[in-house]
């Protein structure tokens, strides 16, 4: 049996209150719209409460673009038809559709919905259905773990059929939250940070930072396009272009002016200051990193908590909390990880014992010997978008 209806499930959206919640669905209706439409995909949008109906003969290739779009928690192709408050009909339609899924040999359970004023209940839906299908079908009720799942949703005097739910990834409408900049080097946790970001709604503007001649910029470049051109197959409805700003000089300074063991604190300190102001032209409101506390030397409770310093809008590190092997996960699941483990070599600058517990004081005294409002707006002239 061929469908032509997606119904769409909208989670926390459906819980906002009126304003909030006709914000995120036009909002996420937008997304929805400009996904199918890149994808080539003829269709239509119906919304009703608390679920979205996409109208389409294309349902495998436009279930591959909602699977993406943030706020939906499921979505499930579905047969559509009028009832109208009557059981006798639902369960004779019912029967038809569960026949071309459910055979004799199936243990089988019916999960039912209703919203409306119907004289049934969902339960009645599910005993009158299940007694056809045992009866007309002879397949077996199983509650606890069945072969197959019917589920009907009723909704006023139309029905829904389905069989599957299928599971996206929730959170909030992409733009909902405003912009956000993420320092991006195309690494394991950077693109994961965006990735969470972006699922709480918040557009992001990816930000890779180049600090050639230490390291090989082509290569670290060239990664970065390919984890950006992965994660963008979620940013649906508001694709992302990387931004490359140059830090080689500013690194050459620090290299011949500062203590040895504080390059990387003063090297991302200086990346946080361009971040901020990248931030300024995106009228982004926090800067996002990938940072994990405990990773590495510049990682550390103390150290965060310089670099936090170095700039006056909001960190945000969504990555704190998790450990390494939760980290690769979510980047194997959203297609990230493959591409972000190319090989780009290390860089030429980190000292053999950074420092593990900075001390504001003494970063502000080697910075004396730095020019950096000079080194910043250099570094911001050598923007490029690709």
């Amino acid at each position: 049996m061929g469908f032509s209806k997606i119904l769409c499930r909208l989670g926390e959206t459906a819980l906002k209150s009126d304003y909030t919640r006709r914000f995120f669905e036009k909002k996420m209706v937008s997304n929805i719209n400009k996904g199918l439409k890149s994808a080539k995909i003829d269709f239509s949008v119906r919304g009703e409460p608390g679920r979205l109906f996409i109208d389409t003969k294309e349902i495998d290739k436009a279930c591959e673009v909602l699977t993406k779009v943030f706020g939906l928690t499921s979505i499930s192709p579905v047969r559509k038809v009028i009832v109208k408050a009557d059981m006798e009909k639902l369960v004779n339609h019912a029967e038809k559709f569960a026949k071309k899924f459910i055979e004799k040999g199936d243990s089988f359970a019916v999960r039912a919905r209703r919203t409306g004023n119907q004289a049934f209940t969902s339960q009645m839906i599910e005993r009158r259905v299940g007694e056809r299908i045992v009866k007309n079908i002879g397949s077996r009720v199983d509650l606890e773990n069945p072969d197959r799942t019917l589920y009907i949703e009723v909704r006023q005097n139309k029905a829904y059929f389905f069989m599957e739910k299928i599971k996206c990834q929730g959170g909030l409408p992409l733009g909902t939250q405003g912009n956000v900049a993420a320092l991006f080097s195309g690494g394991i946790d950077s693109a994961v940070a965006s990735w969470m970001m972006m699922k709480r709604g918040c557009r992001v503007f990816p930000l890779y930072i180049d600090s050639s001649p230490y390291v090989d910029g082509k290569k670290n470049l060239e990664r970065a396009k390919k984890v950006l051109n992965e994660l963008n197959n979620w940013s649906v409805g508001q694709k992302m272009r990387l931004t490359v700003i140059k830090n080689g000089m500013a690194m050459t300074e620090i290299m011949e002016k500062t203590r040895e063991n504080l390059r990387c604190l003063l090297c991302k300190r200086m990346m946080y200051r361009i971040g901020e102001r990248f931030c300024l032209k995106k009228k982004a409101k926090a800067i996002v990193t990938g940072e994990n506390l405990g990773q590495v030397a510049s990682q550390t409770l103390d150290n965060l908590g310089v670099l936090n310093q170095s700039i006056g809008i909001p960190v945000f590190r969504p990555l704190l909390g998790l450990n390494k092997e939760e980290i690769v996960k979510i980047a194997e699941n959203i297609g990230t990880y493959e591409p972000s483990i190319i090989s780009t070599g290390d860089c030429s600058a980190v000292p053999e014992s950074p420092r593990t517990k900075g001390r504001i004081g003494e970063i502000l005294r080697e910075e004396k010997n730095l020019d950096i409002d000079r080194l910043v707006n250099k570094a911001m002239k050598t923007a490029k978008n690709f």
